[in-house]
């Protein structure tokens, strides 16, 4: 393939429906050469697993072409339509309840060299950032990429992590929702702040065939507003925690059950030198007999994160308790970033949450 530098970062970070095309079958090299390449190029600072599952529960479903094929008039009449479509952060990260309380409205639209994007909304949480965005590229593309910088009260975020997910809306090659998760450690969530988003030069990719074609649209698209996350903070609890397991000489101390309607997460820190990478779960059931899962999402230094997983249901309200045991897999070094080989590495612990 030529021209294939970034085209793995772009496959990684988005969602398509392979089916709307018709089937094609690599080579076997061509397959193992894809793989090798896709492995390679993935970005560390990029949650991989939580935006599988946010893509697994993300269900676009907005009512916008009639049942059609595809045209230069459909093209052209999505431009007038994209002032008219919502699409709350909620329902894109799959969270059921009502959390409309806790976003703040932008809907902004932007128009550069014929790519459009709506900025509907925004959440301020403590140290995360979470807005959701409608693109319209104008053309069929399979996956896009933006570059992008965001401002705080004027100041620049640098070495942010970021999650998200994309989908296409109904059977759209040109319009997609697209919703970041990103890091912002520092927001002081008492007061109003000024953001500043950023998006620059997009990158996007079409396959035909066996070929994958990338495409450039180089422009910019600012958005300012200003926004507060003062009613999430009300609605948000922080639990010390007093516990800690070991895996493979490094010893997790986990600080903090930190939860709200929005978010679950529970922080701490890693103390000494590990051999190798580890996927890790904190997995059990809470009081009501529900399923629980928090997945590590990220690590810096010595600082890391558990996000809860809420693919199967949200993080209820009537429960008081949740009890967790701690399980590990060691990733392979030269196979991939994935594995199922998961061992119990620490005791169950109970918390009990405020009521």
């Amino acid at each position: 393939m030529k021209n294939s530098k970034n085209i793995y970062e772009l496959l990684n970070q988005m969602e398509f429906n392979i089916n709307d095309y018709e089937r094609e079958e690599l080579t076997d090299m061509e397959k193992k050469k894809l793989k090798e390449n896709f492995r390679k190029k993935r970005k560390k600072k990029f949650d991989f697993r939580k935006i599988g599952i946010i893509v697994a529960t993300l269900v676009l479903t907005i009512g916008i072409f009639s049942q059609t094929s595809f045209g230069k008039n459909v093209y052209a009449a999505t431009q007038s339509t994209i002032s008219e479509i919502t699409y709350s952060i909620g329902k894109a990260l799959g969270i059921e309840r009502n959390i409309e309380l806790y976003g703040n409205v932008v809907d902004q639209i932007v128009e550069n060299n014929g790519v459009e994007i709506k900025l509907t909304d925004v959440i301020i949480d403590k140290d995360e950032l979470i807005f959701s965005t409608i693109v319209n590229i104008n053309k069929p593309v399979d996956g896009f990429m933006f570059d992008h910088n965001i401002f705080i009260n004027g100041k620049k975020l640098r070495n942010n992590g970021m999650t998200g997910s994309c989908g296409k809306i109904d059977d759209s090659e040109t319009m997609f929702v697209d919703t970041y998760l990103v890091d912002a450690v520092g927001i002081d969530t008492k007061e109003n702040i000024d953001i500043k988003i950023v998006f620059s030069d997009l990158n996007y990719f079409t396959i035909k065939s066996e070929d994958i074609v990338e495409g450039k649209v180089k422009g910019k698209w600012i958005f300012e507003f200003t926004a507060d996350g003062s009613e999430l903070m009300a609605d948000t609890y922080v639990l010390p925690l007093d516990y800690s397991f070991d895996i493979d000489n490094q010893s997790y101390i986990l600080e903090e059950l930190r939860y709200n309607p929005v978010n679950q997460k529970i922080r701490g820190n890693v103390k000494g030198k590990s051999n190798g990478s580890y996927q890790i779960d904190l997995r059990g059931y809470d009081n009501l007999g529900n399923e629980i899962t928090f997945y590590l999402s990220s690590k810096s230094g010595e600082d890391f994160v558990f996000k809860y997983s809420n693919l199967y249901k949200d993080f209820s309200d009537e429960i008081t308790s949740i009890t967790l045991t701690p399980y590990a897999a060691k990733l392979p070094e030269e196979s991939g970033r994935e594995s199922n080989d998961y061992k119990q590495v620490g005791e169950e612990f109970t918390i009990f949450l405020n009521k």
